[in-house]
């Protein structure tokens, strides 16, 4: 009992300390972030949405709201940019990366929510109400109306149940290699150790979702309407919902239960694995401990790791990120059960395939990986990219244009991600074009595997041979993986340099 007055105090002296901890590089000029600083963006950001829709109550109809609206929006986003620019966290190199990625979000949404899609494309997000249908599993597998390789996109890919196989199939026919009697065992032995490692399932239903005919009619509802769309990262619950929340009305809800599971089962053994591979590498040839990677000269990444070396913490890191990001979506969707059926308690999947079904760099980026700044690559990056591409090329408004696109989208997500790592380097764009070149190498791949996707089915027909082999997945799979961990190498350098892997190895 007698530490207790001690750990406090301790602990309080961290969350308030002022000196950047050791390994962190803020950008000249900032400061500590302070309460204030942090709460100011969202609550002007909340407010100006209250008065976001158009009547009914009349009395948000008029030029004073109007004005109050569009000035608390430009305050709001102006002071989301600013976050990154002018404040760090001392006490964290991994949450002053999250404020530089939270500040950009922010204002970018607001961009977005206020005048991008008001004033270029005439539309005001409208809440869109869901009715979720409970069906039983046979139904589910039944369903011949929804194609196979959407199926295979529904649910959750941190559990080891998919869709269309609830029932265990074992791949051999334990009959014919267990004596009499003790195939039953063996199956049954089985049976369990599957369903331990799946866990509970989720709750199969048809979602059926209603846009509503309207826009709120009270302040108590606007009041509802501002939280739900400034806390939905991918419009879940709006009309301005990303492609990648869903793609099909038959899907899976959460249970607490399931979720549980997926923490205790699946995530935490697995970071904890990714953890002691991070701390391998550093321990072992990035430290020693308490020493900070050196900010200026070569990179230890590349003088202390050896190619393979540079191969594992690559994909531990990648790892971990997946399982974080894992680990925090059901955490919420257990805090967020309550109030179900509300769009706060739906969480969609995050990955929407499980990762040895991906046979593609573009399958990867689509569904493999998480969607939490879907809509801020669509809005900056994407459609700008599909604008250039058509005035370049002369095609028409209805013309599809991948190529921008594709290059648009990448492109974004690269900016984004070396501003965010920039400002944990002292704010040196040089040291922070890793996760640029990172980004645009995975764009270049799928420009690349697209191409040749389509010479192969094109010499295929010519041949009039099958358009499908047995080895095409395989041969994906390979490709994906290298490109991911080869060019992942570029993002892994970034974060030793930065001191993010010191900090995750706990040192």
């Amino acid at each position: 009992m007698d530490d207790l007055p001690d750990l406090w105090q301790r602990t309080w002296t961290y969350l308030t300390m002022d000196e950047p901890r050791a390994g962190l590089h803020p950008i000249p000029g900032t400061k500590p972030v302070t309460i204030d600083a942090l709460l100011l963006p969202p609550l002007m950001y909340y407010v100006a949405l209250l008065f976001l829709p158009p009547p009914p109550p009349q009395a948000v109809d008029t030029v004073v709201l109007r004005l109050l609206r569009t000035a608390l929006a430009l305050a709001a986003g102006l002071l989301f940019f600013r976050l990154p620019l002018a404040y760090y966290i001392p006490q964290s190199i991994g949450l002053n990366y999250q404020l530089s990625l939270v500040g950009l979000y922010g204002g970018c949404r607001v961009l977005d929510a206020f005048f991008i899609s008001p004033f270029i494309f005439g539309h005001i997000p409208r809440r869109v109400r869901y009715e979720h249908v409970p069906r039983s599993d046979a139904a589910a597998s039944k369903d011949s109306r929804e194609p196979t390789s959407i199926k295979q996109r529904v649910g959750y890919a941190d559990s080891s149940t998919t869709p269309t196989t609830w029932d265990r199939k074992p791949s051999l026919p334990l009959d014919n290699y267990w004596p009499t009697g003790a195939s039953d065992a063996a199956n049954t032995a089985m049976d369990a150790l599957y369903r331990t490692w799946s866990g509970p399932t989720m709750q199969p239903v048809h979602q059926h979702e209603t846009p509503e005919d309207g826009f709120p009619h009270t302040f108590y509802d606007r009041a509802s309407w501002a939280l739900e769309l400034e806390l939905s990262m991918r419009g879940m619950g709006f009309t301005l919902t990303t492609a990648d929340v869903k793609h099909t009305r038959v899907t899976w809800l959460p249970t607490i239960s399931n979720r549980l599971h997926s923490i205790f089962v699946h995530v935490l053994p697995a970071m904890a694995v990714c953890l002691a591979i991070i701390r391998y590498a550093y321990d072992n040839h990035l430290g020693p401990a308490g020493d900070p990677p050196p900010f200026e000269g070569p990179s230890r990444f590349n003088t202390r790791l050896s190619l393979p070396l540079q191969l594992l913490l690559t994909a531990a890191l990648g790892a971990f990120l997946m399982l974080a990001f894992s680990l925090a979506h059901s955490m919420f969707a257990i805090m967020c059960a309550p109030i179900a059926p509300s769009p706060f308690a739906f969480f969609p999947p995050l990955y929407t395939i499980p990762i040895w079904q991906i046979t593609s760099v573009r399958k990867f980026w689509s569904y493999g990986w998480h969607r939490l700044f879907a809509r801020l690559f669509l809005v900056y990056g994407v459609w700008p990219g599909e604008w250039v591409e058509k005035k370049l090329t002369g095609r028409r408004p209805d013309q599809r244009a991948d190529l921008g696109k594709v290059i648009g989208g990448f492109l974004s997500s690269a900016f984004v991600h070396s501003f965010s790592v920039r400002s944990v380097l002292a704010g040196d764009w040089v040291k922070a074009r890793g996760e640029a070149h990172f980004f645009v190498l995975n764009g270049v791949a799928v420009v690349l595997e697209e191409g040749v996707r389509r010479a192969v089915i094109s010499r295929r027909k010519k041949a009039d041979t099958p358009l499908e082999m047995w080895y095409d997945g395989w041969i994906g799979r390979a490709w994906w993986v290298t490109v991911l961990l080869m060019s992942g190498r570029n993002f892994a350098r970034g974060w030793v340099d930065a001191g993010l892997v010191r900090e995750m190895a706990g040192r």
